[in-house]
C-alpha cells in the first residue's frame, strides 16, 4: 500500500437529523437560497427571489439566526444613506442543514453499505486507488445524467457538478481562482463517508475524485488537472478544478 500522509482536521460528518428550525418549508427554502448565493443577501434580495412579505421573511431569518444557521452582517446601504442594511450569510451549520442528503434513514443505510464496500476494497491486493477512481468515475457519470434530468440543463456544467456534490452531502464552497490560469478550489465542508475516509483515504477519496471526474466528462468537460486533497484545511478537503472548465 502506498504511504498516506498524516491526516489533518477532517470535514464534519453529516448529522443524522436536520435541525427543527428548517422543518418549516419557507425557512428551508430561504436557507437554500442563502446557501446558493455568492454574496450575503438582504431581506429585499430574498423577497425578490422567493416572494412573501418582508416582515414574514424577517421572522424566518430571526429563527434561522437564533439557531446559528445564518449569520447577520450590518453595513451601510448603497449610497451610504439611510438605515444600516442587514445581510444574511449561511453558517457552516446552516450549510449542513441545507443539504438535501441529510435526515434520510435510507441514505444512512447507503452510507453504511458504501463504508463496508470501502473496507473490502482496501483489503484487495495491488493499488486500490486505481479501482476506486474507476468505480467513482462510472458512478459520477451516471449520477450526472440523472441530476441533469432532475435540475434541467439551464445551468453551466460546473454549477451542475457542484449541485450534485451538494445533493450528495459534501457542502461544497467555491474559492475563486487567484490567477487567471489557475483552477478554482472547492472546499468540501462535510463528508458523507467521513469515518471510512479516515480509515481508507486511498479508497474513499479516490472514489470521490472519480465521481467528479465522471460527472465532468458526462458534461463534456475536461478533467485533466483535477485533484482532491483530503483533510487539507481545518474542517475541509480541497477539490481543485482545472482552469479549462466552462464556469
Amino acid at each position: 500500500m502506498k504511504n498516506i500522509p498524516p491526516l489533518g482536521p477532517a470535514p464534519t460528518p453529516l448529522p443524522e437529523d436536520p435541525p427543527s428550525e428548517v422543518s418549516d418549508p419557507s425557512r428551508r427554502r430561504l436557507l437554500r437560497v442563502i446557501t446558493e448565493r455568492a454574496t450575503p443577501a438582504t431581506v429585499a434580495d430574498l423577497v425578490a427571489t422567493v416572494g412573501g412579505h418582508p416582515n414574514t421573511t424577517r421572522h424566518h431569518l430571526r429563527v434561522l439566526a437564533d439557531a446559528g444557521l445564518v449569520t447577520e452582517e450590518h453595513g451601510l446601504p448603497a449610497g451610504g444613506r439611510g438605515r444600516p442594511a442587514t445581510r444574511y450569510a449561511v453558517s457552516l451549520a446552516g450549510r449542513e442543514a441545507a443539504s438535501p442528503a441529510m435526515g434520510s434513514s435510507a441514505a444512512r443505510e447507503y452510507v453504511a453499505l458504501a463504508a463496508a464496500f470501502a473496507d473490502r476494497l482496501a483489503e484487495r491486493d495491488g493499488d486500490p486507488a486505481v479501482d476506486s477512481r474507476a468505480i467513482g468515475k462510472a458512478w459520477g457519470a451516471g449520477l450526472a445524467v440523472r441530476h441533469a434530468t432532475d435540475e434541467g440543463l439551464d445551468q453551466p456544467p460546473v454549477a451542475q457538478v457542484l449541485g450534485l456534490l451538494d445533493r450528495l452531502g459534501f457542502s461544497p464552497e467555491v474559492e475563486r481562482a487567484q490567477e487567471p490560469d489557475s483552477g478554482s478550489t472547492v472546499l468540501l465542508r462535510t463528508c458523507p463517508l467521513l469515518d471510512a475516509a479516515r480509515r481508507h483515504p486511498e479508497v474513499v477519496c479516490q472514489v470521490h475524485l472519480g465521481l467528479v471526474d465522471g460527472a465532468l466528462e458526462s458534461h463534456e468537460q475536461p478533467s485533466g488537472g483535477l485533484s482532491l486533497h483530503p483533510f487539507a484545511r481545518p474542517g475541509a478537503c480541497e477539490l481543485v478544478l482545472p482552469p479549462t472548465l466552462v464556469s
